[in-house]
């Protein structure tokens, strides 16, 4: 039995349209079946841990949507060791399926789940707050201040919805960041990494736990990002210029932002952030608050994945 969780509305209404071709080749093959569709923000959580409860034993879930939905429903499992995941990407951004060089045919997407030999392990992040108000997983990356705004006006933005239309919505991204490079304030805290004493930064612009190589509907933000190595892949910006941030902004698009100076990037198991402000977090993509200390955990090889 598989169960499939479908955002009908991810990218503009191409998820309904991609499960609708889906569906056809399942009833085609006599595939035993369940789907759900979400309703709302948050239903992806919900229906996941319906689907848990209600069943026993190692269960078969596939997501149909974008990284906003894989996210919801890995934040729905009570225990994701108990869950093999299937994924085809059905968003705007799809860094996921980027990072994991999924095909952009869903029926071969769907062949390569339904004819799957084994699991693949991959690492999860988490982001927790000292309350634990924010205590949330993450697959592709999350981060604080400049990438998280962005992630906040994507959402919201009607521009998205014009530009998923027309087949641009990468373009959505791009014009955002533009905006918001010049919209916000620089950040000021201090960041420990693996247990190490806290550092103090000025003029942060931006700070991001990498699981995967992308973010933000292609952005290589973490080239030497390795999903399976128990280690976050960390990129921070401080003490830049906003013009300067600007003529770097090209070379993060393909990944070769990382010689510049006040771009720090390195690996490590748990990252704290103490902010002297609260700002917008963002996971993949999704943004659940504004927080000032957030520590970010990997946790390896606790997501089975099938290929």
């Amino acid at each position: 039995m598989y169960y499939f969780i479908i955002n009908p509305h991810s990218c503009t209404g191409k998820g309904l349209k991609i499960w609708h071709k889906v569906q056809k080749e399942l009833d085609r093959r006599s595939v035993e079946y369940k789907s759900y569709l979400t309703t709302h923000a948050g239903h992806g959580s919900e229906l996941a841990k319906h689907i848990f409860y209600e069943n026993e034993g190692i269960l078969k879930l596939i997501i149909v949507g974008g990284d906003g939905t894989v996210n919801e429903v890995v934040n729905g499992i009570p225990e994701v060791e108990r869950i093999h995941i299937g994924y085809i990407p059905a968003g705007s951004s799809n860094d996921l399926g980027r990072s994991l060089r999924l095909s952009k045919d869903p029926i071969e997407n769907l062949n390569r789940i339904l004819n799957s030999t084994h699991i693949h392990l991959m690492d999860v992040g988490l982001a927790a707050s000292p309350d634990k108000k924010l205590y949330n997983r993450f697959l592709v990356s999350s981060g604080l201040g400049y990438d998280a705004s962005v992630c906040k006006e994507a959402l919201r933005t009607p521009l998205k919805t014009f530009l998923n239309h027309i087949k641009l919505g990468k373009l959505t991204y791009i014009l955002i960041a533009l905006k918001q490079l010049f919209a916000r304030p620089f950040m000021e805290g201090m960041i420990s990494a693996d247990g190490s004493t806290f550092k103090s930064y000025r003029k942060l612009l931006l700070v991001t736990s990498m699981i995967q190589k992308y973010e933000g509907g292609g952005m290589k933000m973490a080239p030497g990002a390795d999903p399976n190595d128990g280690k976050l892949s960390i990129c921070f910006v401080h003490g830049l210029s906003k013009l300067r941030v600007l003529a770097i902004l090209p070379f993060l698009l393909i990944g070769k932002h990382t010689g510049f100076q006040g771009v720090e990037t390195f690996d490590c198991q748990e990252l704290t952030v103490k902010l002297v402000a609260p700002q917008v977090i963002h996971l993949d993509g999704e943004c659940p608050g504004d927080f000032s200390v957030v520590t970010f955990t990997c946790l390896q090889n606790k997501v089975q994945l099938l290929q």
